[in-house]
């Protein structure tokens, strides 16, 4: 079996706006630098088969996950593609209260088919949620 990435922050606001703000607001967060066009513009869909899509200048649009669960406002599932929607990861986020604010972990993990990949993919991954979330921290603790 395949490691688990694993990634944990702590937000010093409740369940309910972390979830707004990563899913709501999340072309003013989420880095530039990973995203698939830099100038693009992200947009998620919140809902059971909704998407996460970046839209380039040029009006071209780039699917990076499809919605698969939603607990609002404690759990959001996707299917992560990582450059091929053929090559199809799991990514689960949780957003856990607790006192003081909210705990927010992601879990992402192969599916079957690219389960042969993820070694070559995990570290990718790991550099990309250890950029994402603690952008998601500074946006919420800056508005």
């Amino acid at each position: 079996m395949a490691e688990l990435l694993v990634r944990t922050i702590e937000l010093a606001c409740p369940p309910e706006h972390a979830f707004d703000v990563f899913t709501d607001m999340i072309d003013l967060w989420w880095p530039r630098g990973h995203r698939k066009h830099r100038e693009g513009r992200l947009r998620l869909a919140a809902i059971p088969g909704g998407a996460l899509v970046d839209r380039a200048p040029d009006g071209t649009e780039w699917t990076m996950g499809q919605v698969t669960g939603v607990e609002r406002p404690h759990r959001l599932d996707l299917h992560w593609y990582p450059g091929s929607a053929a090559a199809a990861t799991s990514v689960e986020i949780r957003f856990a209260d607790r006192e003081g604010g909210t705990t927010v972990t992601v879990t992402h993990r192969p599916l079957l088919e690219t389960t042969s990949i993820w070694p070559q993919r995990v570290a990718l991954f790991t550099s990309g949620w250890e950029a994402v979330l603690p952008a998601l921290k500074s946006y919420i603790e800056e508005t």
